[in-house]
């Protein structure tokens, strides 16, 4: 089976209670931290196991990646076309083409975008809390199905 799984970064601080210059500078906060060491721990009861993690370039993503990894035990790979600026149809495309190479490949990524995708491959609207997941069945990528959802 061809296995997609899309997590939106968790909780992160604002740049100005972080001491940070930038949004892509903001890192996650204590509950943002907790909040993605329990999406991988569901997700591992879920005996989901990828074989690679993608995120965002931006902080927050790239620390829920790594917290997701340090269960999951996957390498991450840092991609830019998850970090919100580009549109779904791009992100699926990209995604898809990962799937040739892999059986299960997590994507880890920011809103809307993370829900845009999901509606595109899901058809139908999901509420992306930070740390939420979709699990999709992307067997037959012409007609994808998302298996689980969390918040």
């Amino acid at each position: 089976m061809k296995t997609l799984v899309l997590v939106r970064h968790a909780n992160a601080l604002a740049a100005y209670e972080a001491g940070v210059q930038t949004d892509a500078a903001r890192p996650l906060s204590t509950e943002g931290r907790q909040k993605a060491a329990q999406t991988a721990h569901t997700l591992a009861e879920q005996k989901i196991r990828p074989q690679i993690i993608f995120a965002s370039p931006l902080l927050r993503a790239v620390q829920t990646a790594e917290i997701l990894a340090e269960t999951l035990g996957a390498p991450i790979s840092q991609e830019t076309v998850l970090n919100g600026l580009h549109d779904e149809q791009t992100v699926r495309d990209f995604l898809t083409e990962q799937l040739q190479q892999y059986d299960t490949v997590l994507a880890v990524g920011h809103n809307p975008n993370i829900s845009y995708l999901a509606h595109l491959l899901g058809g139908r609207v999901y509420h992306f809390a930070p740390g939420s997941y979709a699990i999709v069945d992307m067997q037959d990528k012409d007609k994808p199905q998302i298996l689980s959802f969390g918040e």
